[in-house]
């Protein structure tokens, strides 16, 4: 395991210890995974695996396999069942997309 890794994936066990992870169900049938950071919220997919941080956007260019540490904190936090469930409508989730995505 490289040093970056590790850092990676303790930072990414705290997220999950701060209960960081937030799984979004929207209207009973989609769901997006956030994670909240310390200046702003991160989208996240897991299939295929994506995040909105810039660690991810830039990793992604050097390494296919690369994972940030929101990545990992949602794979951890699903592993775990370590998570918000929040349900929201349609209407509820449009702007926290927009949000999300900025």
């Amino acid at each position: 395991m490289s040093i970056s890794f590790t850092k990676r994936l303790d930072a990414a066990k705290k997220l999950v210890k701060q209960n960081s992870v937030k799984k979004y169900v929207i209207d009973g049938n989609s769901e997006r995974w956030v994670v909240v950071g310390t200046s702003r919220d991160y989208l996240n997919l897991t299939n295929p695996i994506w995040c909105r941080c810039y660690a991810f956007q830039r990793g992604l260019y050097k390494d296919p396999f690369f994972q940030c540490k929101h990545s990992l904190a949602v794979k951890i936090a699903i592993n775990e069942n370590s998570y918000d469930n929040l349900k929201i409508t349609n209407e509820e989730f449009d702007p926290l997309r927009t949000e999300w995505l900025v």
